[in-house]
């Protein structure tokens, strides 16, 4: 047994970890983080993202970046990992869902969640600096005239993003926690926010609530990759788990552990389903986890799409990664996205963009080499043509549409890599590779800005989704029967044990949803008593 005791072990650094480590910390409890990346000070985020081996993570290969990249059977998954989590590689965009989010029949079959999380998003939005982008990128307004033609110019609006709009590049004390947080600067308006916010801006979580919880005497372990978690069986809420860790890069050696009475799961969609479905299925330590677990993931309805221009007297690179809002009908939402000046790997995941939805992969294959020898130009010219950064737009595609994948824990096909992850396709509402309003909206957007449509790698020859906002997997339910965790998040059949993340969101928002899982994890935690009101130690 351990001799390293916490109240609460946090699994995770994101939205739903950082949340909870701060509010359970100011409640009075001793609180570890445990997050498998690495920590980052601003001057280590790379200057371009060429310089992948910081900004990849793979810690195999010696890659200890902050951005993820998994393939699964139905979807490739764009996700961050570092200390603050998906804030690191985020756009900014903190913006509430529409109130049809709400009267989903997986919302509103437990509570008014929307009168429930009213509070909660008035919170996060004021931790997280929300504020409405000052000014537009010439994307943007494009993307407004495409809006314009389909009748919809008046929903174009400015995002809300969680960026400091001071004066540009100068440091000032802490603008939002009367001194008690960090000196900040102003946006200069590179583009950088997804590469590393290097100048201070950016409202990443290591700026507010990680930042005020280790003040407060939060530990934040990194590089720390949670392997298990042992409920202990014994009638004592004290020491009720053992979390057991190791070094997520370079040499493991030992495993570590701490005891804690409480464990709060809080690992992004993947590394969440990942971690409690290898206890239910393989170490068999969490036996009693709902069989929903895995059901209900969701890939936001989205798709990533882009245009780069023909000539290269544009620059689309200047600005918020994500400044800009529009719906192009009822249900599509379309945001243009940016890199900055360099920063042009992810041109390596880009195609020419083409339609073959439901066709088989050699049918596809063969429509992308005739769309690249009908015009081998603009292949040259806009993928692999100089200043990709500089002359591409990226068009995040979001729609309200629910779709499901079960995620399930299994033998992989190369036996020698152990078990992992296997997504199963939904026959009824499966996640969408082609999205046909994506499309329309990009090769109108191509045409106004002289630019050539572009696909990625995942829908152009697999029609498989893309996305980088995975969600769901752990159903909220009244009982292990129905769903994973109940109403406040509080795992069914395990004492003490939380999942608090985008796993457990019961439908898709169509937005960005990270101001959305801040609410839901001030919620979740605000049904936790302070430390000192306990009669006993534990909260049930």
């Amino acid at each position: 047994m351990t001799d390293e005791h916490f109240d609460f072990v946090i699994v995770g650094s994101g939205f739903g970890g950082s949340v909870s480590a701060f509010r359970l910390v100011e409640k009075g409890y001793r609180v570890v983080v445990l997050e498998e990346g690495r920590r980052f000070a601003d001057s280590d985020f790379p200057k371009t993202n060429w310089r992948f081996w910081d900004y990849l993570w793979l810690p195999t290969l010696r890659l200890r970046g902050f951005m993820r990249l998994t393939f699964l059977r139905e979807a490739m998954v764009l996700h961050g990992c570092g200390v603050g989590g998906g804030s690191l590689v985020y756009a900014n965009v903190l913006m509430e869902p529409d109130p049809e989010f709400f009267e989903e029949p997986e919302w509103r079959r437990l509570a008014d969640w929307r009168s429930i999380l009213r509070p909660h998003y008035e919170t996060a939005r004021r931790m997280l600096g929300v504020a409405v982008a000052p000014r537009f990128a010439s994307a943007d307004l494009a993307l407004r005239e495409v809006a314009d033609s389909y009748g919809l110019g008046s929903t174009f609006r400015a995002a809300e993003v969680g960026v400091f709009f001071g004066e540009p590049g100068l440091e000032q004390p802490d603008p939002y926690f009367g001194g008690e947080g960090p000196t900040r600067a102003g946006c200069i308006f590179c583009g950088g926010c997804m590469v590393g916010c290097r100048y201070n801006a950016k409202n990443t979580l290591v700026k507010n609530y990680l930042y005020l919880a280790e003040k407060r005497g939060a530990v934040i372990r990194s590089e720390a990759r949670v392997t298990a978690i042992h409920a202990n069986e014994t009638p004592s809420p004290s020491r009720r788990f053992t979390v057991e860790y190791q070094r997520a890069a370079g040499w493991r050696g030992l495993p570590l552990s701490v005891a804690a009475d409480h464990v709060v799961v809080a690992a992004g969609t993947l590394g969440t389903l990942e971690l409690l479905l290898r206890c239910r299925d393989e170490i068999g330590s969490l036996p009693r986890l709902s069989p929903r677990l895995g059901e209900q993931v969701r890939t936001n309805s989205e798709a990533l799409l882009g245009s780069g221009a023909r000539h290269s007297a544009v620059d689309f690179s200047e600005g918020l990664a994500i400044s800009a809002d529009v719906l192009v009908d009822p249900i599509t939402r379309v945001q243009p996205v940016r890199y900055p000046k360099g920063s042009s790997f992810m041109r390596l995941l880009a195609l020419p963009l083409i339609e073959g939805r439901n066709q088989p992969w050699g049918r596809r294959f063969l429509r992308v080499a005739l769309a690249i020898l009908r015009r081998p130009l603009d292949f040259l010219n806009s993928l692999l043509g100089p200043r990709w950064a500089e002359r591409t737009t990226i068009l995040l595609v979001m729609q309200r549409l629910e779709n499901q994948m079960t995620l399930r824990w299994g033998p992989r096909r190369l036996p020698f890599l152990g078990n992992g992850l296997h997504a199963a396709r939904d026959a009824l509402r499966p996640a969408p590779g082609e999205i046909v309003q994506a499309h329309r909206v990009v090769r109108d957007f191509a045409r106004r800005t002289n630019g050539v449509a572009m696909g990625n790698v995942a829908e152009t020859l697999f029609d498989m989704a893309a996305t980088a906002h995975l969600i769901g997997g752990c159903p909220m339910g009244l009982s292990a029967a129905d769903g994973v965790v109940d109403l406040s998040c509080r795992v069914h059949n395990y004492p003490g044990l939380f999942v608090i993340d985008g796993t457990v969101l019961p439908a898709n928002p169509g937005i960005n949803p990270s101001l959305t899982i801040a609410a839901l994890a001030e919620y979740a935690v605000s049904q936790i008593p302070p430390r000192a009101a306990l009669p006993a130690r534990g909260t049930g």
